[in-house]
């Protein structure tokens, strides 16, 4: 990738407008001046040490950092993003010593769910001053200052956080069947997302990683899709397809175990067949926004692979 690029949409940038579109800064930040993130990578391990003894840290395994956004607005102060001194409405992943350019494949991997027509959570790549790219996402469970609700299928269930990996997706649609608001509609949500797991290599949906969130109007619903990465690029000797079980197996998958499960959870053919046709279309967008991304060539590479082997094997 050589022209500049927006780090927020991956389309080229015009001369001179900086790292990313106004209109895209807009999506994640709202009005007014992009902020600014003016910390190092040392500085954030520092941090995240210290938010770890002030437990101001998110839960995961993945280091992440729980920001604000302070300044701006009637102040002359420039817009900037803060681990204290203002609400907490974003989550910082810093770059991974154990994995690298972790931050660029989790935000790819956001993009493509998105592309396959599943509301996402806002999200986008910023640099680091020291230089690297780390992931942000702002948060859906806090609207102008207010928590909103939000309960994980984990919760949902009555399992604890160490039981996040036993379960299966059949499971969850009950979970949805009996709590959604709207459970035909996050029915054909959920799975949509579990093929769209599937297909990116992602083998860390868990129960954590599946929410539901409380409209103050229309009640609970399947929260926007979050946490979506192609884990099988890190790790590859991982022997899972999938973090929870379809149709009783969590590897060796193939298009009947995902037509079966979706018929134990009650969506119709015609439904089930409808949502393969919806996420088979976003496949050519798919290697396209790849091609696009800030992932280096090699992995760009194994990224096309392992999605035309998934989607073949799946008949899309």
């Amino acid at each position: 990738m050589t022209e500049p690029r927006c780090l927020l949409c991956y389309d080229e940038l015009e001369a001179d407008s900086g790292e990313t579109h106004a209109r895209c800064a807009r999506r994640l930040y709202g009005k007014g001046p992009i902020p600014q993130l003016d910390v190092s990578l040392d500085q954030i391990q520092s941090l995240a040490e210290q938010a770890v003894r002030a437990r101001i840290t998110v839960p995961g395994a993945q280091a992440k950092l729980s920001l604000g956004l302070a300044g701006g607005g009637s102040t002359r102060a420039p817009r900037r993003l803060t681990l204290v001194d203002a609400p907490a409405g974003y989550i910082l992943k810093p770059p991974s010593p154990d994995f690298s350019f972790l931050p660029e494949l989790e935000d790819l991997s956001m993009h493509l769910t998105r592309l396959a027509g599943i509301p996402c959570v806002p999200h986008g790549l910023v640099r680091l001053a020291s230089g690297e790219f780390a992931y942000l996402t702002r948060r859906v469970d806090r609207q102008e200052g207010t928590k909103l609700h939000m309960e994980d299928m984990g919760q949902l269930g009555g399992k604890p956080t160490e039981a996040k990996y036993r379960g299966s997706h059949e499971q969850v649609a009950r979970l949805l069947q009996r709590f959604s608001a709207q459970p035909g509609l996050d029915l054909i949500r959920l799975y949509e997302q579990v093929h769209v797991a599937f297909l990116l290599g992602n083998s860390d949906l868990h129960l954590k990683n599946l929410s539901l969130l409380k409209d103050p109007q229309r009640g609970w619903l399947l929260s926007p899709a979050y946490d979506m990465v192609a884990t099988r690029l890190v790790l590859e000797t991982d022997p899972d397809e999938l973090a929870l079980t379809l149709n009783g197996k969590r590897s060796r998958l193939d298009h009947g175990d995902f037509l079966a499960a979706m018929a134990t959870s009650g969506l119709e053919p015609k439904a089930a067949h409808n949502l393969q046709r919806r996420v088979a279309r976003a496949l050519p967008r798919w290697h396209t926004m790849i091609d696009h991304s800030f992932l280096p060539a090699e992995l760009r590479l194994r990224f096309h692979a392992l999605i035309v082997e998934r989607s073949a094997r799946l008949g899309l």
